[in-house]
């Protein structure tokens, strides 16, 4: 399969240990310590509780997006996967990709732990007659090795990544693939970071602490010993909002307000964020993300 060369990135090994060091952390720990303190923060919940609740999920996973298709072919395509393949898709989601790979007679494996999205997931597969589908409905996190099934051709992991080993999930990936594996993340952080940044000691207390980003990921393969591909990709389009009701709305629920003062705080700063763009209001300059890939049959003298 070719993939094309690796993209070179301003993305350097971690530096040697050193006293008063900070950044030699290894960046499996640093990504393990920001989820860390995702746990710390009031009122955050986790991503099991935002990904079981189906009102959160209507609210900002299906928000339309004019470009979702394009860019799903386009992901598709820069992952190359041949007909017939054996996939295993971690976070499949609604089967953004395991319903066309399915089509070309590849046989998924699809570990999705959020019941409405495999609520989600199985009335496509119902409607489209799929039969090649198989769901898993776990966490990767408490999938123990092997127990997907035979090796994989292919194993995507296309935003969900939040694994707070990474280094471990990402092993597991590793293991179970005799050929590629893919990553999709964010290599800018997206919008609603910002907004987080910006209002969430206003709303709860605490400092909200941002993502990881895809560079990280980058890094901890590299210091597992794997030297992956990483291309960037298009940037997006910015977040949309006939008005500042639909924003508020969405960030109702990004930010688990639940009082009138609340949602002033909400619509005062997005009276203050939002910019004019034809018949639209806008938020932020778009975000970038990233394809990280490697064949594991290159990595073995390096794992």
């Amino acid at each position: 399969m070719n993939m094309g060369p690796a993209t070179t990135l301003n993305i350097s090994p971690p530096l040697p240990a050193t006293a008063g060091n900070s950044s030699a952390i290894p960046f499996r720990e640093r990504w393990r310590l920001l989820k860390l303190a995702h746990c710390a923060i009031p009122n955050y919940g986790n991503s099991s509780q935002f990904w079981g609740s189906r009102k959160k999920i209507h609210t900002v996973y299906t928000k339309g997006d004019c470009n979702h298709d394009e860019k799903t072919n386009a992901r598709l395509a820069a992952m190359n996967i041949p007909d017939g393949s054996r996939v295993l898709d971690i976070g499949a989601g609604p089967g953004t990709y395991a319903i066309p790979l399915a089509k070309k007679h590849c046989n998924v494996t699809v570990v999705e732990p959020s019941p409405v999205m495999r609520e989600m997931l199985e009335a496509r597969i119902k409607k489209e007659k799929i039969k090649n589908i198989t769901i898993i409905p776990k966490r990767w996190e408490d999938m123990e090795p092997g127990e997907p099934g035979t090796p994989f051709d292919a194993v995507i992991a296309s935003f969900s990544l939040t694994m707070m080993d990474m280094g471990e999930a990402l092993a597991k990936m590793h293991a179970c693939c005799t050929g590629t594996v893919h990553l999709f993340w964010f290599l800018t952080s997206p919008s609603w970071v910002q907004v987080n940044k910006d209002l969430w000691p206003h709303l709860h207390g605490g400092i909200f602490p941002g993502e990881p980003t895809a560079d990280w990921l980058w890094q901890i393969l590299y210091e597992m010993g794997i030297c992956a591909s990483i291309q960037p990709e298009p940037r997006v389009s910015v977040s949309q909002y006939k008005d500042v009701d639909e924003a508020v709305g969405e960030f109702r629920q990004r930010l688990n307000c639940t009082t009138p003062a609340h949602e002033e705080i909400l619509r005062n700063y997005f009276h203050t964020v939002l910019r004019h763009e034809g018949d639209h209001l806008t938020l932020g300059n778009g975000t970038r993300s990233a394809h990280i890939w490697w064949n594991t049959a290159d990595q073995q003298d390096r794992t």
